[in-house]
């Protein structure tokens, strides 16, 4: 005899299955918009058409949130789907037309980066270099500076790096490589770092020392104040502590993320070790002259300037980007070895080297600079989100 009990149940099964259901149809029509869209910007590119297309973008977002009104969906639940969905679509259309190596035929990347398996640089690479290549081959390193020499050696295609952080800023030990590499900058990815604690303990009552890379102890710190019974250890990279965590005694844990953990078979303790949770690290992939990025992107340009000691002398090698309402995202400035005291200044702008505003106010910066060193241009990784029409 069925019994209620037995009714709600199968009732209960039977919905979630449907759930589970429809859910593969919405990743399947995902798929397929994604696919779409891919078709338009070979379209697009091939006719000389700018990717980004503000107007349309709007379009998109006014007709899928009355559609969604006319079926009781939440306004701003829709706006903010769909503009993720319209994100994805210009990632995958900027993976086509990005600054990249001038080999044609590699279909495999090879990428150095510190670290290795569960380190935050592996999950960054694997995202930024998806749709770009079918996979990525790891060309692992312990420090900077083995980055850098892979490429130049030709160990490896790439070389992706961080660069800067939202809570600890620029990262001094790459920008120093930087000012002496005749590598090119051929993308930028900007990863939310989510740091946790983990290892073999369930609680952090039976931790007493804590692992992590120096940039990943940096940006805990809130996190170790207030618990002062743990000890920290840096360690070269989060792949290392993981290890450590996962080969050690219980009382060892790791600063990682929760994917890391999930990787190394180890639990998560405390999910809220970031000082900050709006945390990213903007990573560059570095190569020797890479193929530019195609001026039809939203694009930035990086450069590294030297100014004369003349009062005024930087903000005249400036004055050209603000004439042609070109914006610096970015203006850093660093000394110069052999030179006390004197300093060169790395700059990001919004804008490709071939956009005549660009390549104008670019002019009036060699005027007043005693050199200029650029990087080279590509793809944007941050998009302001476009907003609706009257918004």
């Amino acid at each position: 005899m069925t019994t209620h009990s037995d009714s709600r149940t199968e009732e209960r099964a039977s919905l979630r299955n449907a759930i589970d259901q429809t859910d593969a149809n919405l990743v399947r029509t995902l798929v397929e918009r994604r696919r779409l869209a891919e078709a338009l910007g070979a379209l697009k590119a091939g006719d000389g058409a700018l990717v980004r297309d503000m107007d349309r973008e709007r379009a998109v977002l006014d007709r899928a949130i009355a559609l969604g009104r006319e079926e009781g969906l939440d306004e701003a639940f829709v706006e903010k789907l769909f503009q993720l969905v319209i994100d994805d679509s210009l990632r995958r259309q900027r993976a086509g037309l990005d600054a990249r190596v001038r080999t044609a035929t590699l279909n495999e990347a090879k990428v150095a980066y510190l670290g290795g398996p569960g380190s935050y640089s592996q999950f960054a690479a694997d995202a930024h270099f998806a749709g770009r290549y079918s996979a990525v081959m790891p060309v692992i390193q312990r420090e900077f500076a083995g980055i850098f020499e892979a490429v130049e050696k030709g160990e490896a295609d790439y070389g992706f790096a961080p660069i800067e952080n939202t809570t600890t800023g620029g990262i001094v030990e790459v920008y120093d490589l930087l000012r002496d590499t005749k590598l090119k900058i051929a993308g930028e990815h900007h990863y939310k770092v989510e740091h946790c604690i983990v290892g073999k303990a369930h609680d952090l009552g039976t931790v007493r020392t804590v692992l992590g890379h120096p940039q990943a102890l940096r940006q805990s710190q809130r996190f170790f104040a207030r618990h002062p019974e743990l000890k920290t250890r840096a360690v070269s990279s989060s792949t290392e502590a993981l290890n450590e965590a996962l080969t050690g005694k219980p009382d060892i844990a790791a600063v990682a993320g929760r994917d890391a953990a999930r990787l190394f078979g180890l639990n998560v303790i405390d999910s809220h070790a970031s000082d900050h949770p709006e945390n990213y690290t903007r990573f560059v992939a570095l190569a020797i002259d890479p193929e530019p990025a195609s001026p039809l992107l939203p694009c930035k340009t990086s450069l590294v300037i030297v100014t004369s000691d003349a009062a005024g002398s930087l903000v005249s090698a400036l004055d050209g980007f603000r004439k042609e309402g070109v914006s610096l995202t970015k203006l850093e400035s660093r000394p110069i070895a052999g030179k006390p005291w004197q300093q060169m200044f790395f700059l990001d702008l919004d804008g490709h080297e071939e956009h005549p505003n660009v390549a104008r106010a670019l002019e009036t910066l060699q005027g007043h600079a005693v050199s200029v060193h650029s990087f080279g241009s590509y793809g944007s990784d941050r998009l302001e989100p476009a907003r609706r029409g009257g918004a």
